[in-house]
Order: C-alpha cells, then sequence, then structure tokens
C-alpha cells in the first residue's frame, strides 16, 4: 500500500481497546488542558472577536462555541473554539515544532456533541490524529537553513481532518479523499511573519485550517473526490512545504509508538514555548534562595538564537499578542506571582510599574550548546539562567527539557490546578469540577454533549 492508503487503513481500523492505558490517560490530559485553554482565551479582545465572527455565519445549530454558548456548524466551532485555545499561548506544543493538539480536541468535541458521540469514540479520535498528524510533521520538518526561511503551517488542519475521518467513520476511499482535499487546500503561511507584526491571529489561523479539514471530510463522505494518494509521489504534498521527506516516518511504529504520550507537552505558563525553560529555572532558583523580586538586579537567559532577538528581548509590550513572544514579560508575570491564565494579558498589566521594571533587568544570550540542539532536535530546551542579586551573589539553573515536556510532565495536581486558574471567573466552581470529573472518566461517559452544556 502507498503511504496514504496505509495511513487510511490506520484511521479507518483505530479502536479503543487498542489503545494504551498510558495514551488514554494522556489524552484525557489534552482534552482538559484544551478546554481550559479555549474558556480562558474568551477572555481576551481577540477571543471575544472570535467568537463574533463565528456567530456571523448562522446556519445549523450543532456545537458550542464556548462561554458564549451559541450553537454553530461544527466547521465553525471548530475552528473558533481552536483559536480561543491559542489566546493565551497556554496550548499543547508537539516537539517545538508546532501546536497540532487544540484543533483536534476542538474538533472532537464539537462532532461529539452533534452526533451525541460517547467518550470512548471521542479519545480514540484524538489519539489516532495525534499519531497521523505527528508523523506527517516528522517525516516532513524542514532543516534548519529552510527554517530560517520559512516556516510553514499547513498541517496544522491535519488534525482536524483525521479526527473527523474517524468520527464520521469513513471508510478507506473516503478517507484517502480526505487527505488530498484537505491537504490539497490546507491554507500556507510563513509563521515567521507573525512575530513582527502583533496581531489577533497569532500563531496559526485555525479558523480557516479547521474549516478545510472538517469539510473534506464532510465532502468526502458525501462522495466528493480529492487529489490522489497526496502524500505520495510523484507530486508527494511535502515539496509545498518542506526541503526534507522521510518516507520511514510516515508509519514508523504505528500503533505501538503513541505520539501522545512520547511527544505531546502541555503549557504551565502562558507564554511562548521557548521561554518556559526560563521561567521553570527561575522560579526554582527563586524557591530555593528564598529570593523576593526586589533582591534580583540582573537575569541573563541563555538559549539557542531564534530567541535572543526582537521580539523575544521586548520589554515594551503593548498588548497581548505583543507580549506573548517576551521572555522579560514571562519572567515578570511568573516572578511576581500572577495567576496562571487571562490575569497575565490583563489591560492593567501593561501599565504595571512593577512589572516593567522587573523586565528590564532581563537580558537574552545566544548560547552555543542550545544553538546546536535546537538544530538537531528542536524538541529540546536546552537553556542557562542566571540570576544577580543586590548582595553581588550569582545563582544559575540548567535545563535540558523544560516542565510539561514528555520527559518533565505535569503532575495530575499541577494540570488541574492550570485548568482552575486559567477558568476562575468565566466559569462556576461547580462547572470547572463538573468537567474535570467526566473528562477523568470519559471512558465512561455516553454522551459528549453533556460535557459541553457546561461550556458557559
Amino acid at each position: 500500500m502507498s503511504i496514504t492508503e496505509k495511513l487510511a487503513d490506520y484511521i479507518v481500523k483505530a479502536r479503543f481497546e487498542d489503545i494504551p492505558g498510558a495514551a488514554v490517560i494522556k489524552t484525557k490530559q489534552l482534552i482538559l488542558d484544551e478546554i481550559g485553554n479555549a474558556l480562558g482565551g474568551t477572555a481576551l479582545r481577540s477571543g471575544k472577536i472570535i467568537i463574533d465572527w463565528g456567530k456571523l455565519f448562522g446556519g445549523n445549530p450543532e456545537a458550542t462555541l464556548f462561554s458564549d454558548g451559541t450553537k454553530v456548524p461544527v466547521c465553525i466551532a471548530s475552528g473558533v473554539n481552536t483559536q480561543l485555545c491559542m489566546g493565551l499561548e497556554l496550548m499543547e506544543t508537539f516537539k517545538n515544532r508546532g501546536h497540532p493538539g487544540s484543533g483536534m480536541v476542538m474538533t472532537a468535541l464539537a462532532f461529539g456533541e452533534k452526533y451525541k458521540l460517547s467518550g470512548k469514540e471521542v479519545l480514540t479520535a484524538v489519539c489516532t490524529a495525534y499519531d497521523v498528524t505527528g508523523r506527517i510533521i516528522d517525516a516532513t520538518f524542514p532543516s534548519p537553513e529552510y527554517r530560517r526561511k520559512a516556516w510553514n503551517s499547513s498541517w496544522q488542519g491535519c488534525g482536524p481532518m483525521v479526527v473527523s475521518m474517524k468520527l464520521l467513520k469513513l471508510n478507506q476511499k473516503e478517507s484517502m479523499h480526505t487527505f488530498g482535499m484537505g491537504l490539497g487546500n490546507s491554507p500556507t503561511m510563513n509563521v515567521h511573519n507573525i512575530l513582527f507584526v502583533p496581531g489577533s491571529m497569532s500563531k496559526l489561523g485555525n479558523q480557516f485550517h479547521n474549516f478545510v479539514g472538517v469539510n473534506a471530510a464532510i465532502l468526502a463522505k458525501l462522495g466528493y473526490t480529492g487529489f490522489h494518494e497526496i502524500l505520495d509521489e510523484p507530486y508527494a504534498y511535502w515539496t509545498t512545504i518542506s526541503d526534507m521527506n522521510d518516507w520511514d516516518i510516515y508509519t514508523q511504529e504505528l500503533g505501538k509508538n503513541f505520539l501522545i504520550v512520547s511527544a505531546m507537552a502541555l503549557k504551565p505558563w502562558p507564554t511562548c514555548r521557548w521561554a518556559q525553560a526560563g521561567i521553570e529555572s527561575l522560579l526554582k532558583i527563586m524557591s530555593g534562595k528564598g529570593l523576593k523580586p526586589f533582591d534580583i538586579t540582573e537575569i541573563v537567559y541563555h538559549a539557542h538564537e531564534k530567541i535572543t532577538g526582537y521580539p523575544y528581548d521586548n520589554t515594551s509590550p503593548l498588548n497581548p499578542e505583543d507580549a506573548y513572544w517576551s521572555v522579560p514579560w514571562a519572567l515578570a508575570n511568573a516572578a511576581l506571582g500572577y495567576p496562571v491564565g487571562p490575569s497575565w494579558y490583563l489591560d492593567e498589566r501593561f501599565a504595571d510599574k512593577d512589572l516593567k521594571r522587573f523586565m528590564e533587568k532581563v537580558k537574552i544570550r545566544t548560547l552555543p550548546e542550545a544553538v546546536e540542539a535546537f538544530a538537531k532536535q528542536p524538541e529540546k530546551s536546552v537553556t542557562l539562567l542566571e540570576v544577580k542579586t543586590k548582595d553581588s551573589s550569582v545563582f544559575s539553573a540548567r535545563t535540558q527539557y523544560c516542565k510539561g515536556d514528555p520527559q518533565e510532565p505535569m503532575t495530575h495536581d499541577e494540570i488541574i490546578g492550570k485548568f482552575l486558574s486559567q477558568t476562575s471567573g468565566i466559569l462556576s466552581e461547580i462547572k470547572a469540577q463538573t468537567i474535570i470529573g467526566m473528562v477523568e472518566k470519559l471512558e465512561k461517559v455516553p454522551d459528549i454533549s453533556e460535557i459541553a452544556a457546561l461550556m458557559c
């Protein structure tokens, strides 16, 4: 079979019973985390705009827009709710290469609500989508030289597409046509551009990616056909987005190595992944040495060259989209103890004099070993953080991976704490706890729409 056939066959045949317990647990963690991320994102101006945009289209009332409660078609709800996940920069990360998980979860919840699917069906679809999407990303991931020029993201719609295939119960041929239409028409953007002009569409345009992926599956189910075997020669998908392709990776250890266990990372703090290790090191030093923010005179964060210039060294961000990338902003919010979630990006934070003073203490420098590591293994977070204090002491901490990575996973209590922190003021405590309880036992939930009813 071709690569496209093999992946389509895997999707069609995937069963909940074949998913190991560790992968089920990780899938539930991802689902709970992304629900919290989306709800937290509704607090921002950009979140309110994307919700209003979703409501403009009308259409069949199939799936709920988070926090608002309006029901819209699945292809709209999936994209809007996924984009909400990006609002606080708290979404899942795959090997420091992108954020495919949000779209899978929101598409599964949307279809689950429309068709009143079971928790087992949703878990199977999300876990399967992570396996397939992750392998496509790995197989087509560009060289360091190519990434310096262009970092494309058209595979962002792959997760919603695979979830749609599974939950619509497409056969192998229909799934292959879905691949053709979904990947063949997936929007491609050079994500480097978003670093220099802060915009509401930070990171990715999931409202567009999801629309294409979901509708590709719907069209295939209706009998519409797409590009033939798009992952294969002679006109393979990879040639449109990369200078690299590894044919073996697409199906390597498929059904054995579940990427949701071995490759998925969750974010403890609402900022770019590349700042996370610095936060972890800073808080570890402050806690271990009993330091307060005013004790610190300088912080030097040594990391790979990608984050040593603008906007990562920005000490004067003007709005949330401007602040996502700022390492000084992230370190200052963490050091000053602001709760994880919307509080990092409130209007009042941008007039916070204590925050501004702390940001000015932060410097960023290139660490040669981090440059080498990032080129070879982007999933590593090789960093060195130095803290200088008023009494001329210097403390340092190094990382190889950061908190939330598979090698340094967040604990169950940390994931729950993050969810409660970012949904505070958006959901009642009773609703938040009910969602936590249902997701923790998701394989026993007969109708996923019960969770959707709690989202506002």
